[in-house]
């Protein structure tokens, strides 16, 4: 956590808001010194816990510290062997425990750590898809979806296993929320990193077109202009992909 008062509730103002109807709206406060940290509660309904004891005004904190706000566990971890790096929590879903690092906004993160995060955040939102929260996986992921399109309509094409992670992501989110917004990303960030989707998306996407009643629109058309435009550099293998893909241009068309 960067050092300074660091408030915990719900509230949208707070700078972790837990989507917990047990956490009050300005729940506890960490005062995050050079030396130490703190927790205090600032007089909320159901109070904090430190390694299972309730407190009262002031608590410092030590290394491996558990604190519990609401039903969300918070781990306090002081990093050995290494320059000394911010790190906090994020929102989770109730029973999970979560410690990763806080991006520094005025430093360039390293792709390591980039990658770190990300999966943690990966692995709420597949908490929150199996649980069929779509709503919630939905405001975890869509920034991070955002920001993949952009980067890759700024020429900063996504690896072929983080486009498929997306990919996924964008279905299943598709699926839950029937938002045909999502299956306009999929297309939008496939014309954007000139890449043809693989034979299992294509499956999905015959399905869910059918399901959410897909209306194709103007991102799928300039995809699919795009790919008949490179058609004869396309291998027999990728032209049967365009041809499952002519079918889900009639599909929506009908």
């Amino acid at each position: 956590m960067p050092t300074g008062d660091f408030v915990v509730g719900r509230s949208s103002s707070c700078h972790l808001a837990l989507d917990d109807a047990l956490v009050s709206r300005r729940h506890a406060v960490f005062h995050v010194g050079s030396s130490d940290v703190k927790v205090e509660d600032l007089g909320s309904r159901n109070g904090v816990q430190v390694n299972g004891e309730t407190i009262s005004g002031l608590k410092t904190l030590s290394h491996l510290d558990r604190v519990v706000i609401g039903a969300q566990e918070l781990l306090l971890v002081q990093v050995q062997g290494e320059e000394p790096r911010d790190r906090g929590s994020r929102p989770t879903l109730a029973g999970m425990t979560l410690d990763l690092p806080v991006l520094n906004p005025q430093a360039t993160p390293d792709e390591q750590t980039v990658n770190r995060t990300e999966s943690v955040l990966d692995r709420i939102a597949d908490k929150a898809l199996a649980l069929g929260r779509f709503e919630e996986a939905e405001r975890m992921l869509g920034k991070k979806l955002t920001a993949m399109l952009d980067e890759a309509r700024a020429g900063k094409a996504p690896s072929d296993q983080r486009l498929f992670a997306a990919t996924s992501y964008a279905l299943k989110l598709a699926e839950g929320t029937k938002k045909s917004a999502w299956l306009d990303w999929v297309f939008q960030i496939h014309d954007a990193s000139n890449r043809l989707l693989d034979a299992d998306a294509i499956g999905r996407l015959h399905d869910l077109v059918r399901r959410i009643r897909y209306p194709g629109g103007k991102h799928f058309k300039s995809y699919m202009t795009n790919l008949r435009g490179r058609a004869d550099s396309l291998t027999p293998s990728q032209r049967f992909l365009l041809q499952r893909l002519e079918g889900i241009e009639r599909v929506v068309g009908a």
